[in-house]
């Protein structure tokens, strides 16, 4: 009998981990720091207004060997703390454009808001973050079954 290789912590009410503790190697580009772990991918399972489930994988994974992701907002009150720092640091305007870019469209045909937010730091001390706005722009139709090649 194999030993249990996954383990369960709930960290509050509605954040759960599952930590699967199978040895892997590392085939992506990117590198830990000494005393930290650095994220290369993250599985999404979003719930979209049709009430179906689209499972989304976020590879962090560059050839520049390391990525430059710091942060993914996901509802309103995240939103609104990402927006109170960059006011603060990067001027009003530039966080009243991405508050407003949150609560619309992205083009008016799209059928949803963004999903989430991923925030990228400055290339350098002049510059702004980059800003995504992601999933929101498609239908996602469910997946047909593939043609039968007999």
């Amino acid at each position: 009998m194999s030993a249990q290789l996954k383990e369960s912590k709930r960290i509050t009410k509605d954040i759960n981990l599952v930590y699967d503790f199978t040895e892997k190697p590392n085939l992506t580009q990117l590198k830990s720091a000494p005393d930290r772990a650095v994220v290369a991918k993250l599985r999404a399972d979003l719930i979209l207004p049709n009430n179906k489930i689209l499972t989304v994988d976020i590879d962090f994974d560059t050839t520049s060997g390391y990525h430059d992701n710091t942060m993914m907002i996901m509802d309103d009150f995240g939103v609104e703390m990402l927006t109170t720092a960059f006011a603060t640091k990067y001027g009003q305007k530039y966080a009243d454009s991405i508050t407003k870019a949150w609560q619309e469209k992205q083009e008016p045909n799209d059928p949803r808001k963004p999903t989430y937010i991923l925030v990228q730091k400055p290339a350098s001390d002049d510059d702004l973050p980059q800003v995504y706005m992601v999933c929101g722009n498609r239908v996602h139709p469910p997946k047909e079954a593939p043609e039968s090649i007999i």
